[in-house]
């Protein structure tokens, strides 16, 4: 017989020990702050010592908590691995995928007829968020995530390019005595429209800087937070956005947005699907990834 300490202690204690906050680990498992405090007091009672020790404003594992750590980590993965395994093969398939909104509504949700179409067995759950997903976790089957790449625990492969070019709507243009015709537009030119950020207005200025404008005025237009609402923005002629092509290919493809000018920014990024190493056989991860990869006119040879 087997003498296990209490599975929800358990569950508490890795989410704080890979978390590094018992703050987040209560939100990763939707209970209260003091309901996973309780739960480390119960397994440390039950271990008999500590499990962890602070450190300015995180909780680490000391030497005990770091080597059960690793095992109580293998372990839910192969439970959570297993499980969804079990479920699929007992009825249709529920394939997860997590992406930014800006990647959901502008490049998977165009497609998901398609998928469903090739793979009628297979019912898509969209999850949307700008947080960084643990899918491993959370049941995430497969994502599409914006970076350099290199997660430790997931295989990764690069999709498309992830950089963004100065892009604005003819409106815009005509608004300002100009057609796709003048295009493409020397950086001195663009300065002089309305411009638009993302995350901050860093990026225009560096734009600006690597193509030898200096001085160029970044103070004016809006800051925003999602690289899909800039695309919005330029759509309704508020300004030229540093947009990532990749995201707005469909819309450049039917002129309703231009490309003013070549030059690119944040080259090193890319767009990479993304799943546990632990699913790498699941049949619905090899089909979302070669479908994907068709999509992205890359060849699958795994």
């Amino acid at each position: 017989m087997r003498t296990l300490p209490p599975l929800t202690a358990l569950r508490a204690f890795e989410a704080t020990a890979r978390l590094g906050s018992v703050t987040r680990a209560a939100d990763e498992l939707s209970v209260t702050h003091a309901a996973v405090s309780h739960q480390l007091r119960a397994l440390e009672d039950w271990i008999g010592g500590p499990l962890f020790r602070r450190e300015h404003r995180r909780i680490v594992p000391n030497e005990a908590g770091a080597s059960l750590l690793p095992v109580v980590t293998d372990a839910f993965d192969r439970v959570a691995a297993r499980a969804a395994d079990i479920r699929s093969q007992g009825g249709r398939r529920i394939l997860t995928i997590s992406s930014a909104p800006s990647v959901a509504y502008r490049w998977i949700v165009p497609r998901l007829a398609a998928f469903s179409a090739r793979h009628p067995e297979i019912d898509v759950r969209l999850e949307h968020s700008t947080r960084l997903v643990d899918l491993a976790r959370e049941g995430v089957d497969v994502a599409i995530r914006y970076g350099i790449g290199g997660w430790p625990g997931l295989a990764a492969h690069r999709l498309m390019p992830g950089h963004g070019k100065p892009i604005a709507s003819p409106a815009l243009l005509e608004r300002h005595g100009l057609s796709a015709a003048d295009l493409p537009l020397v950086p001195e030119r663009i300065a002089a429209l309305p411009l638009q950020h993302e995350e901050s207005r860093d990026i225009w200025r560096r734009w600006f800087a690597e193509a030898g404008v200096v001085g160029a005025d970044v103070s004016s237009g809006a800051v925003f937070h999602e690289a899909g609402v800039l695309i919005d923005v330029a759509m309704a002629a508020q300004g030229v956005v540093l947009g990532r092509v990749a995201l707005a290919q469909a819309l450049i493809e039917q002129g309703l947005l231009l490309v003013l000018n070549d030059r690119p920014i944040g080259a090193e990024a890319s767009y990479w699907l993304c799943y546990p190493e632990a699913r790498r056989s699941d049949p619905g991860v090899q089909a979302f990834r070669s479908f994907v990869f068709m999509e992205a006119g890359i060849n699958d040879n795994m």
